[in-house]
This record gives C-alpha cells, sequence and structure tokens, in this order.
C-alpha cells in the first residue's frame, strides 16, 4: 500500500504503529470536540489530542484536529521535528477520516 510509516511512541510507552489504534471519544458534546486518546488503558497522559467540529444545517463539519504539546515533543526528539509533523499530521488526517460525520450531524445541539 505504499511506504511504510515508521512508529509513533506515546511518552507512556505506548508504540503506535497504525492511526487505527488510537481511541476517540465523543465525550465534550458541548465544545463540540472528540478527544483522542492512547490505545494504552493505563497511560498517565491518556488525551493525546483533539478534533473539533462545527454543526451547521444538521451537519457536522471539520474544523481543526491537533495533537496535544508533549505527545508532539516526545515524537519530535525521537524522529526528529520535520519527520515527527509529517507522520503526526497524517496520523491526523487519517483519525478524522474514521469520524462518523453523518452520525455526529445527527447530534442535538446542548441547551443550557
Amino acid at each position: 500500500m505504499g511506504e511504510e510509516i515508521e512508529s509513533i511512541q506515546c511518552p507512556c510507552g505506548r508504540v503506535i504503529e497504525n492511526p487505527e489504534e488510537y481511541k476517540v471519544l465523543y465525550l465534550k458534546h458541548e465544545l463540540q470536540e472528540i478527544d483522542i486518546l492512547c490505545p494504552n488503558d493505563s497511560c498517565y497522559l491518556r488525551e493525546l489530542g483533539y478534533i473539533k467540529f462545527e454543526l451547521q444545517e444538521g451537519k457536522a463539519k471539520f474544523k481543526e484536529a491537533s495533537f496535544y504539546p508533549p505527545f508532539v515533543t516526545w515524537n519530535s526528539g525521537r524522529l526528529g521535528a520535520d519527520e515527527a509533523e509529517a507522520k503526526l499530521k497524517n496520523h491526523l488526517k487519517m483519525i478524522a477520516k474514521k469520524v462518523d460525520w453523518t452520525r455526529l450531524g445527527l447530534q442535538k445541539p446542548a441547551t443550557t
């Protein structure tokens, strides 16, 4: 399927060979945010990044995605800044592709 992606690693030690391994959690309804979690259930960081979206006319639209600095810095130190940035961007793209955007769009906006 093309070139092999060198593994990203969480500071907890968990090697993430495939972006499919991350866990995604839609808990922050009012913030319209999806958490990207480490696949290691006992990870001390746990939350590695996020995907933000907007609800427009009953549809969820991607807004932005990012990994948090400790995760990025750890991988930059291991792989070099340029290589880590490219691989982490690729991971974010692949994670965003597996989100069920249609289902998110069906969610009712939070009322205060």
